[in-house]
Parts: C-alpha cells; structure tokens; sequence
C-alpha cells in the first residue's frame, strides 16, 4: 500500500495547494479527512481487485529487496514515535514550570462569551513568547509571563482566540494529523498537508472570532502586539506560529471570511480517489506469463491422447 498512499497524498497535496493559493482559510477539516484517509487506506486493500498489465517486471524495478521495506519502515515509526513520545512529555514539564491563574476575571468572560462549559486551566510559563494551548482532556492555555503587561484589549483577543482552538477541538484534529505523519513518516506530502493543516487552523480560528464579532482591526493590533515566535511542541497550537504575521493581516484586512465552496467536492474527490487506487493492483507481463503457463501445461495434458500408441 506504500505505492496508493503515496499517489492518493501526492494528489491530495496538489488540489490542495491550488485551493489553498486562491484562499487559504479552507476549514481544516477537509485536510483532516484527507489524513484519515491515509489512516483507513490499509483496509481498503482487502476489497476486490482490478488488476492492470504493466510492461517489464516490477520486481526488478528496484535494487531494494521487498523484504527489507518492513524493517525499513518500523525503524522509522520507532524514531518518530519516540520523538511524539518525547512531546507529550514535555507537555506534562511545562504543567510543572508553570503557575496556575485562578483570579482573571477577564478569563471567564471570554469563557462565557464562548459558551464554554468544560475546564480551561490558565496557567503563566517563564520561558515562553507567546500564548499557547494544549491539553486533549484538560485543555491548558499558557500565557508569557510579560502577559502582564498587555493591555486589556490584547490579553482579552488572546484568551479569545486560545479557546477558539479549544471550542473548535484543533486540538484533537492536531493529534490526528500527528499521527498519520508518525505512520507515513517516509511520505513528504503528508508532512506538507499537517503544516497546511496547521496554518488553516490559524485562519479559521481567526475568522471564526470574526464571526463571532471580534472587530478585525482590534483583533489584528492584537496579533501585531503579540507577534513572537513561539517553540511549541507539535500537540500544542501558539498563536503568533506557523502562519507569517502579514499574511494573518492580509487575511483580516479583506473581512476573514472562510471559503465553503468547494469542500465538499473536494472531500469527494479525495475519498473517490483513494478508493479507486486500492482497487487497482499492478501486474507486470512477466508475472502473468509465468501463472498462464501452468494453466497451458495442464490444458494440454487434459486434451492428450492417454494411449498414444493405440
């Protein structure tokens, strides 16, 4: 399944750098659904197959023997697992460094205004630049310790767009798209749609507080206010990350309005696709000859005078 996964990924990635090109607040859960695609994609290769004639002989395309491949590839589940593992660990220092705040009466009106019911610690870090989410469970958001000094209007943009993530669930979206770069580690263009991914998650849930009628210039002086790069471990989102600080403008200056037009076409494409390819097994000509021959031989020992002597 290596050769469908990489073809499906490779042409997802595509369609979605042309769309993301003309807006690139595409919702990410149609990124999302691609990486399920690729987590799903195994079992599709128990449904029937179609097989297709290829010229030459597959096997000898290659100097790698097919056998090693397995050991090849969980080496590389090892290494970047190791490296998730190592994450998740720093997520639970980072629990341990910080301080909790439990007196931000600007906290709960922005939980309020959100409608979130669920438990949101606030907690200050000495080390970072930046606001920060994290947590599946327990979502924690992690102020910089010079929050302190912004003014009302900045802390309260963060703290907005922080829980923006946590009502979305980017979080748990986060840790999907994770875990397919883990599985397909080998695989360039799923690396590529988790960093897309990541950069939609930023735009939509800046539109999203947007929509809720968070004026844009405000919104944007905040972002300009707060505008350090954040080294956030891959399970966490950072506000000021993964998206250039002008482009955020750019997108708040024209309303931040999401595109919705092609999503479900482009959702259908993709599924229809992955579809398809495991459908599809590939045969070279060698390969075919060598199963037709022995239907030949017992063809022609089945129409063979038994008493040729008669």
């Amino acid at each position: 399944m290596i050769i469908p996964s990489l073809v499906f990924s490779l042409l997802a990635a595509f369609a979605m750098w042309v769309f993301v090109r003309r807006n690139p607040a595409i919702d990410p859960r149609v990124t999302v659904a691609i990486l399920a695609l690729l987590l799903i994609l195994p079992l599709l290769n128990f449904l029937p197959k179609y097989s297709v004639l290829v010229e030459g002989s597959i096997g000898n395309s290659t100097s790698l023997s097919p056998s090693l491949l397995p050991s090849i590839w969980t080496l590389g589940f090892l290494f970047f697992g190791f490296r998730a593992l190592i994450d998740v660990l720093s997520m639970q220092r980072w629990n341990r460094e910080s301080s909790l705040v439990n007196d931000l009466p600007v906290f709960q009106e922005t939980l309020s205004e959100l409608s979130i019911s669920r438990r949101v610690d606030l907690r200050i870090h000495p080390r970072l630049t930046s606001p920060v989410v994290s947590g599946l469970i327990r979502p924690r958001i992690y102020l910089p310790e010079n929050s302190t000094d912004w003014s009302p209007q900045t802390l309260r943009m963060a703290l907005l767009h922080e829980l923006g993530h946590v009502q979305r669930r980017d979080l748990w979206m986060a840790t999907l798209a994770h875990i397919v770069c883990v599985l397909h580690w080998f695989n360039p263009s799923v690396w590529w749609l988790r960093r897309t991914f990541l950069s939609q998650c930023e735009y939509a849930c800046d539109a999203h507080l947007v929509e809720k009628g968070t004026d844009p210039r405000v919104y944007a002086n905040a972002l300009c206010d707060v505008a350090q790069s954040a080294s956030a471990p891959p399970l966490s989102l950072a506000m000021a990350g993964h998206v250039p600080l002008r482009e955020r403008i750019i997108f708040l200056s024209s309303g931040g309005r999401r595109s919705s037009v092609i999503l479900s076409s482009l959702i259908l494409a993709t599924a229809s696709s992955a579809v398809a390819m495991s459908m599809v097994r590939f045969v070279p000509e060698r390969a075919k000859a060598q199963l037709l021959a022995p239907i030949d031989e017992v063809e022609m020992r089945f129409n063979a005078d038994p008493f040729p002597g008669n």
